[in-house]
């Protein structure tokens, strides 16, 4: 289960929105159609066009994701609401946190990273980090555990058994689930899973936050309101 967005009452002020409306706004007319991932380069790509779409594609996702939430603060403040159900008792749950007790808004603009070498037991592999591209190359309606294998096996560069050559389908799975955790320690953001704690039954479990489609609900938002203000 994730955190959904909770919106509140009034929108909050935005810092930085007077300078950019016009900006915003077409990207939000836009991207409406478009999938969370072409979203996220959409806005990232309107409000820092220093990167080219393709470059913003080959960065990481936990590096795509930290921009978008420096733009979540950047705009609509430091405060993130939330929404949970507790998958328990059903529960409905509110919080509220800032930005960087999640995330560390980056001082500069993201480049891909360097491929990364992994050893594990008698495998060694070499990978790079999953990126956009890698998004929105995966099979669509194949499942959850179909979609993370495919990208798994984009990510790997190279393997070997000992000194042998393998292809990345043959590594076995608890090789596969370990890389897959040594790429999750690497871009952390990428996959950001918040601690929940029911106070009415004590379930504890973790939930997806996504700033895209946060950013996305807030940023709709405030097009709406600004649009039917101005009619």
């Amino acid at each position: 289960a994730g955190l959904s967005r909770r919106r509140a009452l009034a929108s909050p002020p935005m810092t930085a929105v007077a300078a950019m409306t016009e900006t915003l706004l077409q990207a939000w007319e836009t991207l409406h159609g478009a999938t969370s991932t072409e979203r996220s380069l959409g806005l990232l790509g309107a409000v820092w066009p220093e990167l080219s779409p393709a470059q913003w594609r080959q960065v990481s996702i936990g590096d795509r994701d930290a921009c978008l939430f420096l733009l979540q603060e950047s705009l609509f403040g430091a405060g993130l609401q939330t929404i949970a159900l507790c998958p328990q008792c059903g529960e409905r749950l509110e919080s509220r946190f800032l930005v960087r007790d999640v995330c560390t808004p980056p001082a500069h603009l993201p480049q891909p990273r360097e491929p990364v070498q992994w050893a594990y037991d008698h495998y060694r592999v070499r990978f790079r980090l999953p990126c956009s591209d890698d998004l929105l190359d995966l099979p669509v309606g194949n499942g959850i555990d179909t979609a993370a294998a495919s990208l798994l096996q984009r990510c790997v560069i190279e393997a070997y058994r000992d000194d042998a050559p393998i292809a990345s389908p043959a590594l076995p799975i608890h090789v596969q689930q370990h890389l897959s955790a040594a790429m999750a320690e690497q871009d952390p953001i990428a996959d950001l899973q918040m601690g929940v704690n029911c106070p009415a039954c004590g379930h504890v479990w973790s939930a997806t936050l996504d700033i895209a489609n946060y950013l996305w609900g807030e940023l709709d938002d405030w097009a709406q309101d600004l649009l039917g203000e101005v009619h």
